[in-house]
Formats: C-alpha cells, structure tokens, sequence
C-alpha cells in the first residue's frame, strides 16, 4: 500500500529555530545604515574621513541556475552632498545550512546554520581571497545600537591577525529579523617603532533603521 504524504510551502519554508531569521530574506524590506569611514594615506601622510549612508532594498527574487531561490537586493548610498544614489546589485540565498551572499563578483558563506558558540566556517570559501576562518563570539546576545534595542544578536570574528606592522580585523554582527547590524573593517600597516598607522583604511558601518 503506497501512502503519499503532502505538504505546504510554509511547512518546507526555513524555521526560525535554526537561527534563519538572522539572515532574513523578504521582498520590499530595507535596511538603512550609518557608515564612518577613514582612509590612511602615506603618500601624503593624509587622513581622510568620510560619512555617509548605505540603503539595502531587497527588489526581487528568482531562481538561480542551481535552482535555488535568489533574493536581489539593491544598493544605494547618500552622502552630506547627494541624495540617495544607486550604487550596486547584490544576491542573497539560503541553502540548505548556509546563507549565501554575491557581491563585487565574489560568493561569499555569511553564516551557517543552526548556530552555536564557538561554531567555525571558511567564510571565503566560494572565492579565491584565501581561508578566513569565520567564528560565532556571541550568540542570542541583547544588543542596543543608537537609539534601536535589539533582542538578540549574534557576533562573528570573520578575520583576525594583528602583529608589530599590521593589523587585519573583519566583524559582523546580525540580528534576527533584520541580519547584517554591524560590520567593522580594520586593515591597516603602522609604523613598527611607533605603532603609528601609516596607511590602509578602517570603517563601521551599523544599523540605522529598518523596515
């Protein structure tokens, strides 16, 4: 006796007990950010800061050639001196465990799934940019950034590597619901008597609002 079982898209659909909600994927949300950035230049020994704001647009979504669900999202940027401006097109998906994102031509591996502390990924796996070693520091942690109070957000160390002439920092925080929060860059060489920074750039961007 053959005894078919069925069942709805919404079953099938990613739960939030796996942690998918940190990477969220639904279409006309938009997440604006605050981004404070500085630029070290030793050609000119110039430091050069810059303020600005990035807006995340997810437009559409479609099937991949893999036959996965795409989700695009849009770019745009606005500074003190021009309005909102479109700056690029980026993809996001889930795939089984893994949340997927394509940007400037490169496939990265954002998160996996379910999450637990101390849990490891080669974030660059997909690339050629070499093995980062992704690692969760914090899981279903409160967070406030500004004037927004988080539930619960979890905290990655993409990169890491610091010595007497360079420093090498990569972190990005999510938060369910919404997903990328915080993502802080420190790539920088400094001057090995002095510690003074001679070149290379640093730069924060956070949550500013969402919807």
């Amino acid at each position: 006796m053959l005894t078919v079982f069925s069942c709805n898209k919404s079953e099938n659909a990613p739960q939030p007990e796996m942690g998918f909600n940190y990477f969220p994927l639904r279409i006309n949300s938009e997440v604006v950010y605050n981004v404070d950035s500085t630029v070290y230049n030793n050609f000119n020994n110039s430091t050069t800061n810059y303020v600005f704001q990035l807006k995340d647009i997810v437009t559409d979504k479609f099937t991949d050639v893999q036959g996965d669900e795409v989700y695009r999202l849009e770019r745009y940027k606005k500074t003190n001196t021009e309005d909102w401006f479109f700056q690029k097109v980026i993809t996001r998906k889930i795939v089984n465990n893994r949340a997927e994102e394509f940007i400037d031509n490169k496939r990265y591996l954002r998160l996996v799934f379910p999450q637990t502390l101390q849990s490891t990924w080669n974030g660059n796996l997909y690339n050629d940019l070499g093995v980062w070693q992704h690692e969760i520091k914090d899981l279903n942690v409160p967070l406030t950034i500004g004037a927004n109070k988080l539930d619960s957000t979890i905290a990655i160390q993409q990169y890491k590597e610091v010595n007497l002439i360079r420093e090498d920092i990569y972190d990005e925080t999510y938060a369910k619901n919404i997903g990328l929060v915080i993502k802080e860059v420190k790539a920088v060489d400094k001057n090995i008597s002095t510690g003074v920074i001679t070149r290379g750039f640093k730069y924060r961007m956070e949550l500013a609002s969402w919807k």
